[in-house]
């Protein structure tokens, strides 16, 4: 099936977007790091800088290797270095970051790595992380809170992410319909990724899992893994309770 982007998809795809971002939250007091989880969207890199240029943190720990789409997938640029190293360099330059005031993460390859490789460096550089902020793409805000709180549960997280919005976020190598693609994948792996323990469980509000499933009915399937997600939503507002009950 075609995937084709009309009204309604916008309609769909906005409810899972406000899901995703949900968790976002002003950076309100001190805290000791920011995390910036590499991807193929310099923004992030540029936000981390911004919040670190606000006083947000003393220290920037930029993670990840080159993933699928930096790697050189169809159609998108091959990046030369790991993503930690382009977006230490991106955030160098936008918002003067210190090279002294930035650790660098090179080797991981998924979310969870992203935490449990970055928690070994701040450890192996004496930084003692109680209170953090992660950022990352905006769609990722739940995944990214729900990693941590499996992969690094001492830290209290708080999220957040450049602005723009649903409408704001699509760019020339990432068209809007890739978007709703990564919208509704990353919306499988909450629940599939808590089944598996390899994050801890959200509660799915019914609407949301019902655009989910609108969603890949009508075709927006590239993004998703290959397992069958958990059924439909129950009459409690919730996701099953298979996305919801393991630690």
């Amino acid at each position: 099936m075609v995937a084709i982007l009309d009204d309604e998809v916008h309609a769909l795809a906005q409810r899972l977007w406000d899901f995703h971002t949900a968790p976002a939250a002003p950076t309100a007091g001190s805290h000791d790091i920011i995390l910036a989880l590499g991807s193929h969207d310099l923004r992030v890199a540029e936000h981390a800088g911004r919040l670190w240029a606000l006083g947000a943190a003393p220290y920037v720990v930029f993670s990840g290797e080159r993933g699928r789409r930096t790697a050189g997938a169809p159609g998108q640029q091959r990046w030369h270095r790991p993503e930690a190293e382009e977006f230490a360099a991106t955030a160098h330059t936008t918002a003067g970051v210190p090279y002294s005031a930035m650790l660098l993460e090179t080797r991981a390859t998924n979310t969870a790595e992203n935490f449990t490789r970055s928690r070994a460096r701040t450890t192996e550089h004496g930084i003692e992380v109680t209170r953090a902020i992660v950022t990352a793409k905006p769609y990722m805000g739940q995944r990214a809170l729900a990693t941590a709180a499996t992969h690094w549960p001492d830290a209290q997280w708080t999220f957040h992410c450049f602005p723009g919005g649903y409408t704001g976020y699509p760019t020339p190598r990432m068209p809007a319909d890739e978007l709703v693609h990564f919208l509704v994948g990353d919306l499988q792996r909450l629940d599939i990724y808590a089944r598996r323990r390899w994050s801890a469980p959200v509660g799915i509000p019914a609407d949301v899992w019902e655009a989910y499933q609108r969603l890949v009915a009508r075709g927006f399937t590239a993004h998703l893994v290959d397992e069958d997600p958990a059924p439909a939503a129950d009459t409690t507002g919730v996701s099953p309770p298979a996305s919801r009950t393991h630690p």
